[in-house]
């Protein structure tokens, strides 16, 4: 089935202008399409359209037409969308309905009435595709960000739909994952399903896609490698700031140990980590290997040993979501300093400040809810850093961010952390030899390398 956006308009109810502004596009089946474009510029709000996602869900106000084999994508009925539309969103977490996870691939097909002894084989064969190698009854809640992002992938393959849609769904991926489940998807594309894939990391899948769709201010402004360097994507990440000479000592971890319930081995294995003011750390490893285990540990949001705080640590999870709570970006903005009680013009003066260092000063009387993920997590992390905390730890702060935020950010991080220290997790080799002071790699619940 052919999909066909024609003239595709939506305003959300926050905004008079739109975020998606005649969006006009034709993909055939077996074809796989890159869709990208600088951070808040349309492409997510663009693809929960074409999943018939906002028309149903929405509260903006939208025009054009988006159809799916002639029919309006939001006209499918529910019990035929896993075998005609998959969604993968860019929060692999909220997208998840079930506590196990073979119940998780299982939901969508039950939906659409496929027999139990059918869904069966089914589970088995979209875990088996995305390489996802766990217990078919393990909780959901034991799995690492990007063994969510594989599981959502799977269910949404299941059915085998005519057109798949994934937003991101590379983020949390360490590299080997991400290249498997580009081969994935290649090889769907191939059997005749359409793809259409929201990415900002040019370089990974570009030898991979049909196709190269570039947007900009919510509009399609061409086709092709040539028009990224008109939008800023396809750049090198900048080194950000010198390293100095650590100082005080500001966390101190020994044997940190965790395992979650249901999970056959240790999360984390036995853990020493400590970090000085002045230091930039990034810690790698492949998916499943403690990183956001140890950010929480280190954080206090899980009991796994000893830790020695010296001063405010602040953490930004991977759903940046779970941090935001007020009705526009100003409000998340202030809120941590005016509990502190900081002085109206401080408060006026220091939410200034971060909202051009991080890009988001036009956006400051928006609901974060109507922004792009990487404008979100932005908001997120300005939030974080507008109580000056001693340590920041960073879950994947790169998601949803093209390469002239990710270098805006760290270096936001950067001019403000001289007398603390930002820890963060990542899969991105080039953001971490250019913005991190030091490198801690973990494999399996332990450190190998730091």
């Amino acid at each position: 089935m052919t999909l066909r956006s024609t003239d595709a308009r939506y305003w959300y109810p926050s905004s008079n202008e739109p975020a998606v502004d005649g969006v006009t596009l034709r993909v055939e089946p077996g074809s796989f399409v890159l869709l990208t474009g600088p951070t808040g510029c349309g492409k997510s709000t663009w693809l929960r359209l074409a999943g018939g996602l906002l028309q149903h869900h929405g509260t903006g106000r939208v025009d054009g037409a988006i159809e799916l084999g002639g029919t309006p994508v939001d006209r499918i009925p529910p019990s035929e969308r896993i075998r005609h539309l998959g969604f993968v969103s860019q929060t692999p977490h909220d997208q998840v309905v079930s506590g196990v996870v073979g119940d998780e691939v299982a939901f969508g097909l039950e939906s659409a009435g496929v027999t139990q002894r059918a869904i069966e084989p089914l589970i088995r064969d979209a875990l088996a595709r995305v390489e996802l190698d766990v217990n078919h009854n393990r909780s959901t809640d034991a799995l690492s960000g990007g063994q969510l992002a594989r599981l959502v992938v799977a269910a949404a393959i299941a059915g085998s739909p005519t057109l798949l849609l994934l937003d991101e769904p590379l983020a949390q991926l360490d590299p080997q994952g991400a290249d498997a489940l580009l081969r994935v998807l290649r090889a769907i594309a191939d059997q005749g399903t359409a793809v259409v894939m929201v990415e900002h990391r040019i370089r990974l899948v570009k030898d991979t896609v049909d196709r190269i769709v570039v947007m900009d201010g919510g509009r399609i402004i061409g086709e092709g490698l040539s028009h990224l360097g008109t939008v800023g994507l396809g750049v090198e990440l900048p080194r950000v700031g010198p390293a100095g000479t650590p100082g005080r000592e500001l966390i101190a971890a020994s044997d940190l140990r965790h395992r979650y319930e249901d999970a056959p081995t240790d999360a984390l294995g036995g853990v020493d980590f400590r970090v000085a003011s002045g230091e930039r750390v990034a810690i790698m490893g492949p998916n499943g290997s403690g990183k956001s285990t140890l950010l929480r540990a280190l954080a206090g949001w899980i009991d796994a040993g000893p830790v020695t705080r010296n001063g405010r640590v602040i953490d930004v999870p991977q759903d940046p979501d779970l941090a935001l709570f007020c009705p526009t970006v100003r409000a998340e903005l202030e809120y941590g300093p005016s509990e502190y009680g900081a002085a109206p013009n401080e408060l006026r003066d220091r939410t200034s400040a971060l909202a051009d260092a991080l890009n988001i000063a036009n956006l400051l009387d928006r609901a974060p809810q109507s922004l792009s993920r990487g404008q979100r997590l932005r908001v997120a992390v300005g939030a974080a850093m507008s109580v000056q905390p001693d340590v920041l730890l960073l879950d994947e702060p790169t998601s949803g961010q093209d390469r002239r935020e990710v270098a805006r950010l760290m270096n936001a991080l950067t001019s403000t952390s001289t007398d603390g220290a930002v820890v963060f997790a990542t899969h991105d080799e080039e953001l971490a030899r250019a913005a991190a002071t030091r490198i801690v790699r973990m494999d399996g619940g332990r450190v190998v390398d730091s």
